[in-house]
């Protein structure tokens, strides 16, 4: 000890001045953070947690005891950037290395990219301080710095290869030597297997290193956790140190939530009580060949009702039973479908597991801790250290804690719903996603409402079907209307992740419903029956100016049922809203207005509302109702209405939207039926259009309808859509499914002369969003290394839309900033997102907060800028419940 005890006046961790609690001394030493880190991960491949005892065996380490030495030796690696100086002054002690000493201001550079240029600049021909192998040195040096990059780059991100640096002091490079030589004795780390060095084994490590990287972020989050490993200032040998450390991590690593068995499947009852029938799909899921070896990917397409969903689950569980699968995630288009998604699985999924396991259901997207129902279903985990053990927690079925502190480990948990979003993070560079990745290795994902993905989301889309397939999991996608162009996308991805080449199916206009059915050897479809209560038929009627539907709103209020009329833009449907309101013609109580630019709190109001009216148990108080929205009831709400109008959208959404309408059986007062006919009047969508011109100009669309043109700027689409619903004057499904996708979506359409100008930008644009996306993706051939990313956090996301802003909405009382929104969560619920061109138009139609004020503001909110938007007592403010965010609109 006395010859290495220059290592112990480095710290690892200490404790902040506002942490007046804390569990040992005020800062714990770096030597003994770094076995904290270890033992955690001697204990992850003893007990096999996240599966890396098996990632170690597929690349030749079977020996389970040796796999977990030479995990915790690498990991004794994983701070050595802190033994830097620049990293050292930032904590001053009489009893460290830094004390008294003047601040030196270096260059800015994270201790994880300081450890990576430590080893190369300096460890890695050090051979004294590696395990030995029958490699050349060479070899050995290459292999090692594949590993460093995992262990050194544990916060999220691959490391970065510094240029130049000197943040360690000549003492600081010797005490990182003293404490290898001690590790490597200490710990004792196995020889290099000589497959290490092939060319098999390096294509395989460079896929499992994502995996790997992930488990030691999870290492270091558990080593780090003070509840189990207490902070110790005072030196002792690291010989007595260690078996501690080891019966620490035993704990900390117990207390985590372990692995469920799966149940075997029981058929649909076990999972499904209240299907008494089985559709046709779902009886398809149930018996369709599952044996195939390796990943697979399944694509569903059937109309709004069939039971996809449950079809899916049914599959799934008939995956994981069969060994192919742990878990599985549902992501949904958006954070409302999500939302609605956990609450029906919620109901059921405990059917999935052992009735003695205890599996978790996470809820995973931005907003969730707004969800009542999710924050309710957390349970905190039975560790020694708790204060409250499980059953003080009465819940049967939830979420384990340990999985809803963090978005970055939702994706853990068995089963999670939550936006597609949280799925496709996983290949693309964010902080942390390679946890999203091990988070879904093992799980099959659910993907719904997939024809909706643009050129940008689609090629992310793709590239995690890709690789998914890679790393040997299934996926099932879901749809109502998918084109052929799409299925090909999606089909060759998906080959491409199980090193094969298959072309999807050329489908003819009769082959819906249809089941793709892709494995490594082939691909079956197959077509599938729908069951008689879903097939329907809905007339396409045509309205060329916004007084005919006024008139047809109006004449349908007369007449008692409940109406909705979709616009395509927010100001649209404020100004139809504001016209039947001045008008007087409908009372103002009656008439429900639902878009994007309300506050939280008021948007999850209205939605609550819209159910509430014309919702499917909805009867007594829908007559004579009036719902004018946007996009946000295409996929959002389960609604059924009497009629409905809608402005000219690509065919795809008006399918979407009269899937509205009708939706549920009624009698002729708009009471809901368990069984029978529908007794009103035969339902037809009335679509606001310009007029039809077998030679359109090209204003044909933006001169009658300039907001519609611009939120759908490819006006060919548009204009094939009104052809072919003239041409069939109905939308039959699901006869005409395909018809009407592949009369809109298929490669070799004609357009007019007028168009053409408008279908080229498109067509332009459609190429560069994919190359736009394809930038933005994770190279993983590359495997975990050095520049195998390009963090661009300023600009990353999952979907390519216009940029867009957070407003904060409050009120003055008496002097003191106020929430708009009351109860829990108040300021979340008083946010709105909004597009940047609108916000930029309309800034100065409202009173901000500013200066002292704003500053005070934000410092209490922890947010480093915002806009806050303070609204009167009284008197106009460019936002109201009912209207949502408006401004001063023209």
């Amino acid at each position: 000890m006395d010859n290495c005890a220059s290592y112990f006046r480095y710290w690892g961790k200490a404790r902040k001045k506002e942490d007046v609690q804390g569990h040992g001394d005020d800062y714990h030493l770096l030597p003994y953070h770094c076995l904290d880190v270890a033992a955690v991960g001697y204990e992850m491949v003893i007990n096999n947690s996240w599966r890396i005892a098996d990632y170690f065996a597929s690349i030749g380490l079977n020996d389970r005891r040796k796999a977990a030495n030479f995990f915790s030796w690498l990991l004794c690696w994983h701070d050595v950037g802190k033994f830097s100086h620049a990293f050292q002054q930032r904590y001053n002690h009489p009893q460290l290395s830094t004390y008294n000493e003047h601040v030196i201001p270096y260059e800015k550079a994270h201790h994880s990219d300081l450890g990576y240029w430590l080893w190369i600049n300096h460890f890695r021909d050090e051979y004294s301080l590696l395990p030995e192998g029958g490699l050349s040195s060479i070899k050995l040096s290459q292999i090692l710095t594949r590993w460093m990059s995992i262990s050194t780059a544990h916060h999220g991100k691959p490391p970065v290869l510094l240029r130049a640096c000197n943040h360690f002091r000549p003492q600081d490079r010797e005490a990182v030597g003293h404490f290898l030589t001690e590790v490597k004795a200490l710990i004792d780390p196995p020889d290099i297997p000589a497959s290490w060095g092939g060319d098999v084994c390096k294509t395989q490590f460079a896929s499992l290193s994502w995996l790997f990287s992930a488990v030691t972020v999870l290492a270091d989050w558990t080593g780090s956790d003070t509840r189990f490993f207490h902070w110790q200032a005072h030196p002792e040998p690291l010989s007595d140190y260690w078996p501690r450390a080891l019966e620490k991590a035993q704990r900390a690593v117990s207390s985590q939530p372990v692995s469920v068995q799966v149940a075997p499947f029981a058929g649909i009852d076990a999972l499904f009580p209240f299907i008494q029938q089985p559709t046709p799909l779902q009886q398809k899921m149930q018996g369709i060949d599952i044996n195939a070896a390796g990943p697979q990917l399944f694509i569903l397409e059937d109309v709004t009702g069939a039971g996809k969903t449950e079809a899916a689950l049914i599959l799934a569980h008939r995956l994981m039973s069969a060994g192919k699968a742990q878990g599985l995630f549902i992501g949904l288009p958006t954070m409302a479908t999500a939302n609605a998604m956990y609450e029906r699985m919620a109901k059921t999924w405990t059917a999935f597991y052992q009735p003695d396991a205890r599996p978790s259901l996470v809820l995973a997207h931005s907003a969730r801790h707004l969800s009542d129902s999710f924050s309710q279903s957390v349970w905190l985990a039975d560790t020694p250290l708790s204060p409250e053990a499980d059953e003080l927690h009465p819940h049967a079925q939830g979420c384990a804690a340990w999985f809803s502190d963090s978005n970055k480990k939702a994706l853990l948990a068995e089963i999670g719903v939550g936006t597609l979003d949280q799925a496709l993070m996983a290949v693309m560079p964010f902080k942390h996603h390679n946890l999203r990745l091990l988070g879904l290795h093992g799980k099959i994902v659910i993907a719904d409402e997939v024809h909706a993905c643009d050129a940008y989301m689609g090629m992310i889309l793709e590239k995690l079907l890709e690789t998914q397939a890679r790393l040997g999991n299934s996926m099932i996608l879901l749809s109502a209307t998918l084109s052929q162009f799409q299925r090909e996308k999606l089909v060759s991805a998906f080959s491409r992740g199980t090193m094969s080449h298959h072309d999807a199916p050329l489908l003819g206009k009769n082959d819906y419903p249809w089941v793709t059915h892709v494995t490594r050897e082939a691909v079956h479809s197959c077509y599938v029956e729908t069951r008689p209560e879903v097939q329907r038929c809905v007339a396409v009627g045509w309205h060329h100016s916004e007084q005919e539907c006024v008139d047809t709103v109006l004449r349908a209020v007369q007449q008692g049922e409940c109406i909705a009329w979709i616009r395509n833009s927010v100001d649209d449907a404020i100004g139809t809203y504001r016209q039947l309101v001045d008008r007087h013609a409908v009372a103002e109580k009656d008439i429900l207005l639902f878009h994007s630019r309300y506050a939280f709190g008021d948007r999850q109001r209205i939605e609550n509302q819209t159910l509430a009216w014309f919702g499917k148990q909805a009867s007594t108080e829908r007559a004579g109702k009036v719902l004018i929205g946007t996009q946000v009831l295409e996929q959002s709400l389960d609604i059924d209405l009497d009629q409905m109008i809608s402005d000219l959208a690509p065919v795809d959404l008006l399918i979407q939207r009269a899937g509205r309408l009708q939706r549920h059986i009624r009698d002729s007062h708009g009471q809901f039926k368990t069984a029978g006919q529908d007794e009103r009047a035969a339902p037809v969508l009335k679509i606001l259009s310009p007029e039809w011109r077998d030679e359109p100009l090209a204003d044909w669309l933006s001169a009658s309808m300039r907001n519609s043109a611009y939120v759908y700027p490819e006006h060919g689409r548009m204009w094939l859509t009104q052809r072919v619903l003239q041409e069939q004057g109905e939308i039959r499904m699901p006869q005409s499914a395909r018809l009407l996708i592949e009369s809109v979506y298929a490669e070799d359409l004609q357009l007019p002369a007028g168009l053409m100008k408008s279908a080229q930008e498109q067509e332009g644009k459609y190429y560069c969003d994919r190359a736009f996306a394809d930038h933005q993706l994770v190279n993983f051939a590359a495997g975990y290394s050095c520049g195998s990313d390009d963090y661009l956090p300023d600009k990353l996301s999952t979907r390519l839309a216009e940029e867009s802003i957070t407003l904060w909405l409050a009120c003055n009382h008496q002097g003191e900033i106020r929430p708009y929104a009351q109860g829990v969560h108040a300021w979340e619920m008083s946010s709105l997102r909004v597009r940047l061109s609108w916000w930029n138009k309309h800034r100065l139609d409202f009173a901000l907060l500013e200066g002292a004020a704003l500053q005070h503001w934000c410092v209490s909110q922890r947010k480093e800028d915002a806009i806050v938007i303070v609204l009167p007592v009284a008197g106009p403010s460019g936002y109201s419940s009912r209207e949502g965010l408006t401004g001063w609109m023209e």
